[in-house]
């Protein structure tokens, strides 16, 4: 079926214009802040250009090879007690995998944002041009008490593959692409008051048009001999929740925990945690040093009909996850992520290899792996091959 056809021409239009006044409005803002801010004011440019071809299939079992094609600029202002943050994305996703009907539907949903401040520019049936606002911030400093507004990171949780505490940028292990997180359109204050200790709070509105739901959290954090300690408490949604989050080094080994509990009116109570260590071994064979991370995942809300954005989901309570990486030369490196399902038997494979072909060009081939059937939590995983490139200015 044609998307172009599905369209009607004034709906069409209108997107166009909604995005057209998006990107206007993203030009004026930066000509302001280039040549609008005092001269004692340091901006900085950059960018990031990301090529993701990939090979996987569609919901009807075909093979499919798509390609997405990402552009963002970013620019960086630090002018005494203020400073700000914005990054803008054009994204161009075009290939095969466009016209499936899962994917299609998902790409006309919004983003859980509570600002829409992204929009289709072109739709096509193989073809989807998309431009967004991925950070958009400012922040005063005053003494030990910084204030932070808009879209941002709130990077919450010590864990190397499962985060549980995260409950404003959840994001799964088996994500295509797990360093994308979603930012979130909040208010932040964070007060330092000593060395390593600072206490946090976070508000961040809802939107019911984008499913985005209201987020109150308090966060306390310090350091007890090689120890981080971080305790949490919050509501997200309709639902209150406590973490406590444990780091520190065992030895020459590094030793993580979380501990996220929650309740809501229809799942009752329920608790997330993961248990890890990791440890960089150096011997003969591994010259380099192979670094090797083991940890575990407990989900007391497995298997719930109601998949939950704000949070963690999987299929099974019992997952254990593995980490193996090496360097094979300073410009070559080797990655393995293993995630095996305890409880309903299947396994998820992520072999990487990159190479760091230029001071700022990363290139990586990788492959996700599944392997499950029945109620397994990889059972409508399918396989994929990938090649990614990363132009960094």
């Amino acid at each position: 079926m044609n998307t172009k056809s599905n369209l009607q021409p004034s709906g069409f239009f209108l997107i166009r214009a909604h995005s057209y006044v998006f990107l206007a409005g993203v030009l004026v803002g930066l000509l302001v802040l280039t040549f609008c801010l005092p001269p004692a004011s340091a901006l900085e440019f950059s960018g990031q250009y990301t090529n993701l071809l990939f090979e996987t299939r569609d919901s009807q079992k075909q093979d499919r090879t798509t390609d997405l094609n990402r552009l963002r600029l970013e620019v960086d202002g630090d002018y005494g007690h203020v400073r700000f943050h914005l990054a803008y994305d054009h994204e161009l996703l075009w290939g095969g995998l466009v016209a499936d009907p899962v994917l299609a539907a998902a790409l006309r949903q919004p983003e859980p944002t509570w600002l829409d401040a992204s929009a289709t520019i072109i739709r096509r049936t193989h073809f989807n041009w998309r431009h967004d606002l991925y950070r958009g911030w400012v922040e005063y400093e005053a003494g030990q008490v910084r204030f932070k507004l808009g879209r941002q990171r709130i990077a919450w949780g010590s864990g190397r593959i499962w985060n549980p505490t995260d409950r404003f940028n959840p994001v799964q292990p088996t994500a295509l692409e797990p360093d994308q997180k979603l930012g979130v359109d909040a208010g932040r204050i964070e007060w330092n008051y000593a060395g390593n200790g600072s206490l946090m709070a976070v508000a961040a509105p809802a939107q019911a048009s984008s499913r985005t739901s209201r987020k109150l959290a308090l966060r306390w954090q310090d350091t007890f001999g090689e120890f981080d300690v971080a305790l949490m408490a919050g509501r997200i949604n309709n639902e209150n929740m406590f973490g406590v989050d444990v780091t520190g080094n065992l030895g020459d080994a590094g030793v993580r925990l979380e501990w996220m509990q929650a309740r809501n009116p229809l799942e009752g109570s329920y608790g997330q945690l993961s248990a890890g260590i990791d440890y960089t071994w150096h011997q003969a064979w591994f010259p380099n040093g192979l670094y090797m991370a083991l940890e575990y995942f407990y989900n007391g809300a497995a298997g719930s009909p109601r998949l939950n954005q704000d949070r963690l989901n999987s299929r099974s309570n019992h997952l254990l996850g593995s980490m193996l990486g090496y360097d094979l030369t300073p410009l070559w490196r080797i990655d393995l992520l293993l995630i095996a399902d305890l409880q309903q038997s299947g396994w998820f494979i992520s072999p990487s290899l990159t190479w760091s072909a230029d001071e700022n060009v990363d290139i990586s081939v990788f492959a996700q792996l599944p392997q499950g059937g029945g109620n397994s939590e990889f059972a409508v995983f399918e396989p994929l091959y990938a090649v990614r490139a990363d132009w960094y200015f």
